[in-house]
């Protein structure tokens, strides 16, 4: 794999990096409130299987799960809560993976489609990023939005801080993309310990192969919406159906 960005990464200053607005996201219920998927008011849950071709490490799967906890699995492996290392067994996306409840405030929802509308969008998406993608005509979407969620335990100051993150898959059948969005993220982890704390990447289920987004400390994760590996704070893109290593050009570069 050896697709470059067109776009050369320059450093995000806090100044003016204030993370991508709501609206920026790709639409959720509010502009197409019959096409989405509400996963149930939950801890530690997860969604039935959804029917979505998606070519991941090499390996083509045929379905998608959407857990509660901030991530993807394309095998039915039940709860997964807190974090845990990589590589795993397991074939997963950690958008945003630590424990988050919804049983009381929050939703998470997703959708597949193939809307000419959001399939264009996918289409100059990766057009913009990858200079050798400009043939890639995606023929299906699949988005999941975690919207204003909590994590399990929050007490005091953080009880009432929230997330709003996306990810974005795009496959045209062969080639497979994935994109994370992050709107609004008050909280990385629980406070004061450091070691649990959000983890944010990939892993092929092979337990050799994964890739980790953020794997530095707290401070990296909790400014994810400053920080991206496309130029645009809180929006990262990376080329996923290969099946040796993230594509080079993923560098990530921390708002100062």
């Amino acid at each position: 794999m050896t697709d470059i960005p067109a776009l050369v990464v320059t450093l995000l200053f806090e100044s003016v990096a204030m993370g991508i607005l709501q609206q920026d996201l790709y639409p959720y219920p509010y502009l197409f409130p019959l096409e989405d998927q509400l996963l149930c008011q939950t801890d530690d849950g997860w969604s039935s299987d959804i029917m979505f071709n998606f070519k991941f490490f090499g390996n083509n799967y045929t379905a998608v799960y959407v857990h509660a906890n901030g991530l993807l699995t394309f095998t039915d492996e039940g709860a997964w809560s807190v974090p845990k290392p990589f590589p795993l067994s397991i074939p997963m996306i950690a958008v945003f993976w630590m424990d988050i409840i919804t049983t009381t405030t929050g939703q998470i929802w997703y959708r597949i489609t193939n809307d000419s509308d959001i399939l264009i969008r996918a289409q100059t998406d990766i057009a913009n990023y990858y200079d050798n993608q400009t043939t890639f005509q995606p023929t299906s979407v699949f988005t999941a939005t975690w919207l204003e969620v909590p994590y399990y335990g929050a007490e005091g100051d953080d009880a009432d801080k929230r997330n709003t993150f996306q990810v974005v898959l795009m496959t045209d059948g062969d080639k497979s993309f994935t994109m994370f969005h992050y709107q609004k993220i008050e909280w990385a982890g629980y406070p004061g310990d450091y070691k649990r704390k959000a983890q944010v990447g990939f892993n092929a289920g092979n337990n050799t192969t994964s890739y980790i987004l953020s794997n530095t400390d707290h401070g990296d994760i909790i400014n994810l919406e400053r920080r991206s590996n496309t130029g645009v704070p809180g929006k990262f893109i990376f080329r996923v159906d290969g099946n040796g290593s993230i594509p080079a050009g993923d560098e990530i570069i921390a708002g100062t």
